[in-house]
């Protein structure tokens, strides 16, 4: 039978994450949102007489993207220092291996952010596709103000995850003249991944052991950018 389905295997080895921090298809209506009405009354400027217009909770475009992918929300409290040279620490000082974060070079978006650092959170949760669907990465722009509140960019771009599975959060903060600290608070709305597909998205939990996930995650080990496509090249001469 035509497989109308697109899914998604979801793993962790924190039982605390799977309890409690779970990616979900499930929209949560910010408070924006749930206090606005669906219309309001203004004036017309000529002729000053009053008429109905609808808001943005109305609109389908905002709707859509707001019920549609699946959505992450930060798993931890989080205070990042970001230094003038654009180095970033997390507070407390944290060992390195224990981190849950690394940083970019700059040389690696020159002239992408001037006058800004870039780093990468690393999600515990780590995915399987059934196929090689593309899906959208894409700040949950509408969940919440706190980065455009904090001058930081959720970076977007595309995915896959039947040939990598890490959900890592690029975020790129700009450069002050002294050092400065960031508070991301548990819980906050932070990426939204959208199938490009027609087809249904259904994903599933799993809870596995330590040495499982770390098997998992050398299936596809991070690799150079240009080792990953010459391994997707290579994997679609085999299927010719």
């Amino acid at each position: 039978m035509f497989n109308r389905k697109v899914r998604i295997n979801l793993y962790t080895c924190d039982k605390g994450y799977f309890i409690n921090d779970k990616p979900s298809l499930q929209m949560d209506t910010p408070d924006w949102l749930r206090n606005m009405k669906s219309s309001a009354e203004v004036v017309d400027n000529d002729s000053r007489s009053k008429y109905s217009i609808g808001t943005i909770k109305n609109c389908p475009g905002i709707n859509y993207f707001m019920t549609e992918g699946i959505k992450f929300k930060l798993w931890e409290d989080l205070k990042i220092r970001i230094y003038p040279d654009g180095s970033v620490r997390m507070l407390p000082n944290i060992p390195p291996k224990t981190e849950p974060f690394t940083q970019h070079f700059p040389i690696q978006y020159e002239g992408l952010y001037p006058n800004r650092t870039a780093f990468k959170l690393l999600s515990p949760w780590m995915g399987e596709c059934n196929s090689d669907v593309k899906f959208m990465f894409l700040e949950s722009h509408y969940s919440t103000n706190f980065f455009r509140e904090n001058g930081l960019y959720i970076t977007p771009g595309y995915t896959e995850f039947k040939y990598q599975n890490s959900f890592s959060c690029h975020i790129s903060a700009g450069l002050r003249s002294e050092p400065y600290d960031i508070e991301m608070p548990y819980g906050l709305p932070l990426f939204t991944v959208y199938p490009i597909t027609e087809k249904k998205l259904e994903i599933k939990h799993h809870l596995i052991t330590r040495e499982e996930y770390d098997r998992y995650s050398n299936k596809w080990p991070q690799c150079p950018v240009r080792r990953y496509y010459k391994f997707i090249q290579n994997i679609n001469k085999d299927n010719l």
